[in-house]
């Protein structure tokens, strides 16, 4: 998984072109090291350009695209993370198991 990232500027040309959960074929776009904040763990992020080309590819059956994504870690990993804002890191806590859903919280670490 890569971060995409799209500048304030160029979101209404983006934002219609592209829905959670297809496959699209990205041309024309620069490749840049992941600097302080990282929504996924890639040390690379892909930057849109004004001449980024963006085509869905359709006919694909049975690709299954999830729209969350979380890796577990140990809490030695969890409390190097402590006050840093590079990687959004957070604890869950079950609180109860009501009708068979389970109830949890996410406690951001920041």
């Amino acid at each position: 998984m890569i971060h995409g990232k799209v500048m304030k500027h160029m979101v209404n040309k983006f934002r219609p072109l592209i829905q959670v959960g297809l496959v699209y074929m990205i041309a024309n776009f620069k490749v840049t090291s992941a600097m302080n904040f990282r929504p996924v763990e890639s040390e690379k992020v892909l930057n849109f350009l004004h001449t980024t080309k963006i085509q869905e590819i359709r006919g694909q059956k049975n690709i299954k695209i999830a729209e969350q994504s979380f890796t577990f870690c140990t809490v030695e990993v969890l409390s190097t993370r402590d006050s840093q804002k590079m990687f959004l890191s957070g604890m869950i806590i079950f609180v109860s198991n009501i009708n068979f859903h389970v109830l949890c919280i996410l406690i951001p670490l920041y």
